[in-house]
Formats: structure tokens, sequence, C-alpha cells
């Protein structure tokens, strides 16, 4: 089985490890699974790690694929983080200061 490389980039820091698997198929797999991983540990705090990202490369050194959390985040709309942002006042409404 081909072994692949993940270097997960979060907060500035880089962390690597190698995996074997079946294809490369499964190694985007794996990494998009790693990614909803990190941001569903990140939940309860209002980190926002949409810069963080997961990159896979093969055997030979070749970056086969990269995962953005930001992407993640886009298509699970359950794993963004929740802001307490006071709501919208209505519109024409002004405040003196």
């Amino acid at each position: 089985m081909p072994r692949f490389r993940f270097e997960n980039t979060e907060f500035g820091q880089t962390n690597a490890f190698e995996i074997e698997l079946a294809s490369v198929e499964a190694a985007n797999q794996k990494a998009i699974e790693r990614v909803r991983t990190a941001l569903v540990a990140g939940l309860p705090t209002p980190v926002d790690q949409s810069g963080s990202t997961t990159k896979v490369y093969d055997e030979a050194g070749y970056l086969i694929a990269t995962v953005n959390f930001a992407d993640v985040m886009r298509d699970y709309p359950e794993l963004q983080p929740r802001r307490d942002e006071p709501p919208p006042e209505e519109p024409g409404v002004m405040r003196s200061g």
C-alpha cells in the first residue's frame, strides 16, 4: 500500500504524519475527514480556523491535495464558528452617539 504524508497547518503550527492508504482518493477523503474532526474539536471556542490547511503528498513528495478549512466550513454550515454578534439594527434607524 502506498504511504501518504499529511501536513496539518493550524494557527501557524505545522504537524506532519504518514499513513498507508489504498489510493489517492482514500487520501483525499482522509484529509477532509481530519479537517472536519479538527473543526468539530474547536467548535466551543470562537477561534477562526478558516486559514488552516491540510496538505497531502504522495511517496515521491508530490503535492496531491490541499484541503482548506474554509472550504470544509463552507460545505458544512454546522462547523462554522458561532459568533456572538448583536442583531442588525432596523433599516433607516439612526442612533446618536
